[in-house]
């Protein structure tokens, strides 16, 4: 690649500076609420199976329904 093909990337490619919030001088309280999941975002504490297997075996030690979600490629991006 010449110079130019690169210079003309690197400026395509670096995102633009954005002025970020302070976090300065927060509490205890404002930190947890800020990182911890909401009520909209419950389904992150469900603990969910990356297998079938697993999933089933504990389904049944528990007596539960099991949700079966299948999609094409791997859930967790893995691909």
């Amino acid at each position: 690649m010449s110079l130019l093909t690169l210079l003309i990337l690197q400026l395509c490619l670096t995102p633009a500076v954005v002025d970020e919030p302070t976090f300065e001088g927060r509490t205890h309280e404002e930190w947890k609420k800020l990182i911890l999941p909401g009520v909209e975002d419950r389904w992150l504490t469900i603990p969910w199976h990356t297998s079938l297997h697993e999933g089933l075996k504990n389904s049944g030690l528990e007596g539960k329904p099991m949700l079966l979600w299948l999609m094409n490629g791997h859930p967790l991006g893995c691909t």
